[in-house]
């Protein structure tokens, strides 16, 4: 009787121990499936190795319990992935992921040889590797048939984003100009009244002639402005230098030709004159003889970009919700805690 009490004791207390040590160790729950601690660790140490990170370094995070759900997580949404795989009757090979090497050797400039040697410098079993890889590539099929199609950023938000990084981006102009200019006069310029014999004159002499100029160049500008088709009688009129040869024509110019003083002449339209300018050659008065706006090079580019960058968010977010709704639909359960040590 005494050897029966003992065993019938064993018979209560051993189960109870060895659940004890099964629940201890149970990262996550997934349907009637469950993620180990064994789990946790054999394949977040080689997502990690991937990424060129130690799983060891877990441990002595200040936000280790975070690291140690977010690590979970992952490895229960691979799950739930391969079993959504199966569902969908997608099967990835060796083949697949013999392509997917060969691609990421090429874009390294590496060999296989190279690339083995390199994951074995970083403690990566090969097969494992390659076990990682089906997995991945698994899931970008599994994205693609399940969220296809349904990520179309709005154009508006995509233009929003554009003129947001570069408000003046799309605008690609050329302007044809032509040109009256009077010089400005003062006996401190090298207009050719600043020669010797000019210096024993009286300077304010030279300034009233210089603000005669001065509104001579003002009432030319109003009238180029008020009669824009007048602008080459003008030229022939008032206009010195040698574009008056060509009737005032400058040439063709886009934004970046011209100095800072000129900028306003790319806001123009056909036949209008920009504000009056003046610098160290005089009063220059400005007309667009001809404008052509369209959407530069560098414009298009950036839509591109933004349109890219928004998709990408709009993919990530729907990604999350999927991936979240397949974690509720399957009951996943996770059990980590900051007493789990890696």
């Amino acid at each position: 009787m005494k050897w029966m009490g003992v065993f019938a004791f064993a018979l209560c207390t051993i189960p109870a121990l060895a659940n004890a040590e099964i629940i201890e160790r149970i990262a996550a729950v997934v349907g009637d499936d469950i993620i180990t601690l064994h789990d946790l660790r054999e394949e977040g140490t080689l997502r990690y190795l991937v990424r060129g990170r130690d799983i060891g370094n877990i441990d002595d995070a200040p936000n280790r319990a975070e690291l140690l759900e977010e690590l979970t997580r992952e490895i229960v949404q691979a799950r739930l992935i391969g079993r959504q795989a199966k569902r969908l009757d997608i099967h990835i090979g060796d083949r697949e992921v013999d392509m997917q090497l060969q691609e990421m050797y090429q874009r390294s400039g590496q060999t296989e040889a190279d690339f083995r040697e390199m994951m074995a410098s970083e403690d990566i079993d090969w097969q494992a590797y390659r076990r990682y890889l089906r997995s991945e590539i698994e899931t970008q099929f599994v994205m693609r048939s399940e969220l296809a199609g349904q990520v179309t950023p709005p154009e508006a938000d995509v233009m929003a984003c554009a003129m947001e990084k570069s408000p003046e981006g799309q605008r690609d102009v050329t302007v044809t100009l032509r040109q009256i200019i009077l010089p400005e006069i003062s006996a401190n310029t090298a207009a050719g009244l600043a020669a010797p014999a000019a210096a024993p004159l009286n300077p304010a002499w030279w300034n009233s002639l210089d603000q005669a100029m001065n509104q001579l160049a003002k009432g030319v500008h109003e009238l180029a402005a008020n009669r824009p088709g007048d602008f080459v009688s003008l030229v022939r009129t008032f206009s010195t230098g040698r574009s008056v040869e060509r009737d005032g024509l400058l040439g063709v110019f886009s934004p970046g030709d011209l100095s800072r003083d000129f900028n306003a002449v790319f806001a123009l339209s056909d036949g209008e004159v920009a504000p009056l300018v003046t610098t160290a050659a005089g009063y220059h008065i400005l007309m667009a003889d001809n404008v052509v706006v369209g959407e530069s090079e560098a414009w298009k580019k950036l839509v591109n970009q933004c349109r890219e960058q928004i998709t990408m968010q709009e993919s990530q977010r729907l990604i999350e919700s999927w991936l979240n709704d397949l974690m509720e639909k399957n009951f996943v359960s996770i059990t980590v805690n900051r007493d789990i040590r890696l």
